[in-house]
């Protein structure tokens, strides 16, 4: 018993006499604050004093960095700010400007490193993690060079499973979160802007994108060549360049997109070569086109979404073969009258999505130009409820009468509704196309039988 008691004493005592060699050193402006980090003990803090310091700065020990308020990090034209070589360490309440033009504000090559409470700016990428697991990036403001130059990006995972990026605020970037054989990540609760894509994975597997605000890019997100992604309750709205998109999913595989609005983009989804997915109960609303599906998109399942005042809803690649209905439940078309005689809450009639004109402007591209005017949206509605032959029509069979439920957790909605102090133009425009494109498509017909 007695020898029990030595032996327990001596472990409380190995643990507690590691805890009590832990000290806090404090660092003042004009001190070598290199000097102070090699000469830091496993476990110490290390607390910067409101102040700049200038340098690239390396952390080779398992110390905590924290920046009292005004601790400025800047870094010369070349290399990384700050260089992350142990595991464990904590940087926190830090300003970081500066370094390389292929640089970091922040490089880590190592394991279950926090990075919180920064702001990180005017540096190439933000926060670098190369063969490292397990590093969390949390509550972070992050911008790349200021002007109109190359940009990194926020954040940058290679070879990084297990990784962490939450609650973070990312703009002015190439890509907000940049994910390259990375797999076990969770990218959450972020609000990136003016990015070329807010989130992109490649070559990736078992990774979680939840609860994200993007807009104003070419593409909130941008998933490539990556398995068994899940996409959930994000609010991706506002992204209009030339062929972007709110969800980009190319050559993607078994994945599910789930409980995310898509809203004002050019694209809502976009789809080429992605299989096996399941996109079911999205918001798909007020985009030029909803659902776009390019070469080679098949096997998906698509259902219990709302399409809402999409200019075009959903077009396909003629080849494609996807399902619009389970478990005899289809999808909300918000352009489709309600015929529901059995009241089962299912239409009585198949939504047939007319997509006659997007193969037209695939050998005319200059029919583009009506792309979304009256005269289309008249088209394709004759073509869903007069029976012509076509192998190119989207048919969903068991379309629903109203909206399904779809909770979204992390949309704030209520804007104001401006359009009642906008001029009404749409009856002037919608005559003007609808002739303009009449003229335009006899002209075709007298080409083709003129070359015939």
């Amino acid at each position: 018993m007695k020898y029990r008691k030595i032996f327990l004493l001596m472990i409380i005592t190995f643990f507690f006499a590691g805890e009590a060699a832990a000290k806090e050193i404090t660092v003042q402006e004009g001190m070598d604050l290199q000097k102070v980090l090699d000469e830091a003990e496993k476990g110490d803090t290390v607390v910067l004093e409101a102040g700049v310091y200038e340098g690239n700065f390396t952390i080779d020990k398992t110390i905590a960095l924290i920046g009292e308020t005004g601790a400025k990090v800047i870094g010369p034209p070349e290399g990384n700010v700050i260089t992350v070589n142990a595991d464990d360490v904590v940087i926190e309440n830090l300003e970081i400007e500066g370094g390389g033009t292929q640089n970091a504000g922040i490089y880590i090559r190592s394991n279950r490193n926090k990075v919180t409470g920064n702001r990180i700016y005017d540096v190439f990428h933000g926060v670098m993690v190369k063969d490292g697991y397990g590093n969390e990036i949390t509550n972070n403001m992050m911008s790349s060079f200021r002007g109109n130059v190359h940009k990194g990006f926020g954040v940058y995972l290679i070879e990084a499973p297990s990784a962490i990026v939450s609650e973070n605020i990312m703009y002015d970037t190439n890509d907000g979160v940049y994910i390259s054989f990375s797999d076990l990540c969770a990218i959450t609760n972020n609000y990136i802007r003016k990015a070329r894509y807010g989130v992109h994975t490649m070559d990736s597997e078992d990774i979680v994108i939840s609860q994200n605000d993007i807009s104003e890019s070419r593409n909130g997100l941008m998933i490539m060549q990556s398995y068994y992604v899940r996409i959930k309750d994000n609010y991706l709205h506002d992204n209009r360049t030339v062929n972007g998109a709110g969800m980009f999913i190319f050559d993607t595989f078994y994945s599910t997109i789930s409980q995310n609005v898509m809203e004002r983009n050019n694209k809502g989804i976009y789809l080429e070569n992605a299989q096996n997915n399941n996109i079911v109960s999205n918001i798909i609303r007020k985009n030029d086109t909803g659902l776009e599906m390019a070469e080679a998109s098949i096997n998906n399942l698509i259902s219990l979404n709302q399409f809402i005042g999409n200019n075009q809803q959903v077009i396909s690649d003629k080849e494609n073969e996807n399902s619009f209905t389970w478990d005899d439940f289809g999808n909300y078309w918000d352009n489709l009258r309600a015929i529901d005689l059995d009241q089962d809450k299912v239409n009585d009639f198949a939504y047939k999505s007319g997509d006659v004109f997007y193969h037209m402007t695939k050998k005319e591209p200059h029919l583009q130009i009506f792309t979304g005017s009256p005269a289309i949206q008249l088209w394709n509605t004759i073509e869903k409820y007069v029976p012509i032959p076509s192998e190119q029509f989207i048919v969903d069979e068991h379309p629903l009468v109203n909206p399904s439920n779809i909770e979204v957790d992390f949309l704030k909605t209520g804007k104001k509704d401006e359009s009642a102090f906008a001029v009404n133009w749409s009856g002037i425009y919608g005559y003007a196309s609808f002739v303009l494109f009449g003229i335009f498509a006899m002209g075709l017909a007298r080409r083709k039988k003129d070359e015939d």
